[in-house]
């Protein structure tokens, strides 16, 4: 054994512990290692999702931002379309945060000194299109996120409070005085925990599930809650009554995507037998329950939906070497296009556009995350670094991105704002931590 299977073992360890695996762990480490990273997001106990094999790559950390121009994309590789591709934008947006951003507390992240360079390098206006090689040594610096984001136990709601959370609990959402959000699992099985921690952060419950996830509207929380072999959904904010539980067959299990419109909440279903056995919809619209329906889409498991444009996207095939996705309209049965060069997992809030990776996604990271026309699939900006842990939108036109840039056995951490044109600023200070360690995350967004 060298010292390269020492390394995939420790990570494959790393992924079981966190996925809160008591059996059948080796199962759950392949199939990560086959379907992308952060695909199955809520089931991967991480941000976005820690996979079992990493090959450190060592890059130098000391480098400027350089925005290039994109090169055309490689014809093989274009999305499979029959539409023509929308203008990408003319403008360089300016951060603008509409949510007034948390001030900066005594247990904030540390402070970086600058790195002083003998002949600083000015950055070419970025170009719409381009690409954008991220380094963190002499990036600006910005206002903090304006969603919910994670700094080692303390969590940064929208709204400008500072929470208390465990440590090992992720993509938080903020209830009451405490907060809900997912936890290692504690039973045999492939399930994460859903846990609730009080205002000093200490777990004051967990039951195995899936989930949660929010509507649009940030109005309903649905999460799946096999105990009771039901799909629930309830006020986010913690009062109310309804619209309540949907029966869920005992040998199936669901992993609740997002809502489309008139709270459709979208699952990917499995069983024992079988990872990908279908989609389904639930409505927790206003009235009598109805049953669940199946979706015309040729989708293996849906990665991300968009309330406010009607799509939905997902893998239409999964192997051991890559994967293929597609975009289709909620109500559709023939995709708008399709792509076997990448995977992705966030829309944009207003649904116009789509952050994501490799079609394949294996070790700490990825090497670049792509922002695409959602109706095109048409390239619109491309962020290289080693490594990218995952990326969401902050708003129509910035990209947040957990960057991870190795340092010799060491990381460099960030979360950094992107608009969609390359310029970028660094959201919250960078840090170091070891390889095998997060400082940074996500909570759960509404999109």
């Amino acid at each position: 054994m060298n010292e390269f299977d020492d390394l995939e073992n420790t990570l494959a360890a790393e992924l079981r512990r966190r996925s809160g695996e008591v059996a059948g762990a080796d199962g759950m480490a392949g199939r990560a290692r086959r379907h992308a990273r952060v695909v199955r997001r809520r089931r991967a106990i991480a941000v976005a999702g820690v996979t079992a094999v990493a090959l450190a790559v060592a890059v130098p950390a000391a480098l400027s931002l350089r925005p290039v121009p994109q090169t055309a994309p490689d014809p093989a590789h274009s999305p499979t379309t029959s539409q023509t591709p929308a203008p990408t934008p003319s403008e360089t947006p300016s951060p603008d945060p509409t949510t007034p951003p948390p001030s900066t507390p005594p247990s904030s992240p540390p402070a970086v000194p600058p790195v002083e360079t003998d002949e600083p390098q000015q950055p070419e206006q970025p170009v719409a299109g381009g690409t954008t090689e991220l380094v963190l040594d002499g990036m600006p610096t910005g206002a903090p996120p304006a969603i919910s984001w994670v700094f080692e136990t303390t969590f940064y709601t929208e709204d400008g409070r500072e929470l208390p959370i465990p440590e090992d609990m992720f993509f938080p959402f903020a209830i009451r005085d405490g907060a809900i959000g997912q936890l290692p699992g504690t039973t045999e099985g492939r399930l994460p925990d859903i846990g609730n921690s009080d205002a000093t952060g200490a777990v004051v419950g967990r039951e195995p599930g899936n989930g949660p996830v929010l509507s649009y509207d940030g109005f309903l929380l649905a999460e799946y809650l096999p105990a009771e072999d039901i799909v629930w959904a309830g006020q986010a904010d913690g009062g109310g009554t309804g619209p309540g539980g949907r029966d869920v067959p005992p040998d199936q299990q669901l992993d609740p995507v997002g809502f489309l419109d008139d709270y459709a909440l979208v699952s990917n279903v499995s069983t024992d037998e079988e990872l990908w056995a279908g989609v389904r919809i639930d409505s927790f619209a206003p009235g009598e329950p109805t049953p669940p329906i199946t979706p015309p889409w040729d989708i293996v498991e849906v990665t991300a939906v968009s309330q406010p444009a009607g799509l939905v996207v997902g893998f239409t095939e999964i192997r051991d070497d890559g994967t293929c996705s597609a975009v289709y309209e909620a109500d559709a049965d023939e995709p708008l296009w399709s792509t076997c060069e990448y995977s992705f997992d966030h829309f944009s809030p207003d649904g116009r556009y789509l952050v994501g990776a490799d079609d394949y996604r294996d070790g700490e990271g990825n090497a670049s995350m792509v922002v695409v026309e959602a109706r095109t699939g048409a390239v619109v900006h491309t962020y290289d670094g080693w490594y990218i842990g995952a990326a969401t939108f902050e708003d129509d036109d910035h990209v947040l991105l957990s960057v991870r840039l190795v340092d010799d056995a060491e990381r460099q951490v960030a979360l950094v704002r992107c608009d969609l044109t390359g310029a970028c600023e660094l959201a919250t200070p960078a840090v170091r931590v070891d390889q095998y360690s997060d400082a940074y995350g996500f909570g759960l967004q509404r999109w």
